[in-house]
């Protein structure tokens, strides 16, 4: 029966996507994020397009991603939210915390199939890192992969398109060298002690001569706690120990 759910799922997504595509030759294009009919050159209409960049340019913890108050220091020592424990990559880009217009977005990317948006949030997500690390630009591009069976699900491994298009929009190469070697169920409904613990030895790396003593830039799409990452980045850093330093890119932060 599993298979048989998995094969209507993916028929179902892909006849929603064509769909889309048909309703956009027959009727005005609307806005991805709210639906408005009137939507500006760049795809979004105006308030969509002003929300997102207030998003983008609220200030964040570099450490943990955590938005930040009108009045705190971004400092590279972290925030009162950030963990105890140091994560094991260096800093966090993130483009803004997970709500509208944002989340919308990324929903109408990875639910509906619109590519267009993912190449939106890739040069936002782009230019984010890029002035986030200014002083030390990463070499190279890696995402936080998604088991082969969620993949086979969904269709696509979403991590990994976006990673895709964020090296391309940084003129940088991708690297294919993490592997999720275990199915861990979702994470959004975990305390923190649980999702850690869900993802402990959920990947693994591949060598690659590509990586020694290389800055690289770990790409997911939708983080919680920045446990996957930190998971993933530890995966990295043991096959890989010259690897020089880690920054996790996150498109959008939940409950940040």
């Amino acid at each position: 029966a599993a298979p048989m759910n998995g094969a209507l799922s993916r028929t179902l997504r892909a006849a929603a996507g064509g769909l889309d595509c048909l309703l956009g030759l027959v009727l005005p294009r609307a806005c991805p994020a709210c639906g408005a009919a009137e939507p500006a050159a760049d795809g979004l209409c105006g308030p969509c397009g002003r929300r997102l960049l207030e998003m983008v340019s609220l200030p964040y913890c570099p450490r943990c991603g955590g938005t930040l108050g009108p009045h705190v220091r971004a400092a590279e020592e972290g925030c009162r939210q950030c963990p105890p424990a140091p994560p094991r990559f260096l800093r966090v880009v993130r483009l803004g915390p997970y709500a509208s217009p944002l989340r919308d977005l990324l929903r109408r990317w990875k639910y509906r199939r619109l590519d267009a948006l993912r190449g939106r949030l890739a040069r936002l997500l782009a230019e984010a890192a890029a002035a986030r690390c200014a002083d030390s630009p990463p070499d190279v591009v890696v995402p936080v992969p998604m088991h082969w069976r969620r993949r086979l699900a969904r269709g696509t491994d979403h991590a990994r398109a976006l990673a895709r298009s964020v090296a391309a929009a940084m003129r940088l190469p991708a690297g294919d060298e993490l592997v999720r070697v275990r199915h861990t169920p979702p994470q959004w409904d975990l305390s923190r002690s649980q999702r850690v613990a869900n993802v402990r030895g959920a990947f693994a790396a591949r060598r690659s001569a590509a990586l020694a003593g290389a800055k690289v830039l770990l790409v997911d799409d939708v983080s919680t706690t920045g446990a996957t990452a930190n998971e993933a980045a530890r995966a990295l850093l043991e096959t890989h120990p010259d690897v020089d330093a880690i920054t996790a890119a996150l498109a959008a932060l939940l409950g940040a």
